[in-house]
């Protein structure tokens, strides 16, 4: 998955590329790490990687993240510019509620789907969140593949409105 954040003035680019399960590849503006990733009790990250163990926390506050890296603070807004126009659900984008794992897609693009049909699984917090279709329509696009990590606030599915006609 590749997204931009604002980081004060600083826009950064980043892509987060599954391994294996709780392995990431993680490039940060060109450079790369490998970081292992273990949801700790507490809700908090432990990340380890070439530097040693660290532990993160992340909140979410709609597009915006507040991180914390050991002793380190940074708050990160998504940069407008990555998202398509009309996010949202009521815009025809349903998002990721929180950080976690697409453990299954249900749907491919074209597929009409009903409205409260399941289109995917997010596994976040050792749950497992079903994303369903708010309202009838068309799979537009997806977001996310199976195994893939995703950020709280990605956009998983673009749903376009229903056009059968009204009998």
């Amino acid at each position: 998955m590749r997204s931009e954040w604002r980081d004060g003035e600083r826009v950064r680019s980043v892509e987060v590329t599954p391994l294996e399960p709780g392995r990431f590849r993680v490039v940060v503006d060109g450079a790369t790490l490998e970081l292992g990733v273990e949801r700790r009790d507490d809700g908090r990250l432990l990340l380890s990687g070439a530097g040693g163990p660290h532990v993160a926390e992340v909140t979410s506050d709609g597009a915006r993240r507040f991180v914390r890296l050991d002793t380190l603070e940074f708050v990160l807004s998504r940069e407008s510019g990555t998202r398509r126009r009309g996010t949202g659900a009521a815009a025809g984008g349903l998002d990721a509620p929180m950080p976690g794992v697409v453990t299954r897609v249900m749907v491919a693009v074209g597929d009409e789907v009903a409205k409260g049909q399941p289109l995917l699984a997010l596994e976040a917090m050792k749950m497992e969140h079903v994303i369903r279709s708010p309202r009838a329509g068309r799979i537009a696009r997806l977001g996310a593949r199976a195994g893939e990590m995703v950020a709280g606030g990605a956009t998983l599915v673009e749903l376009e409105p229903d056009a059968s006609p009204a009998s």
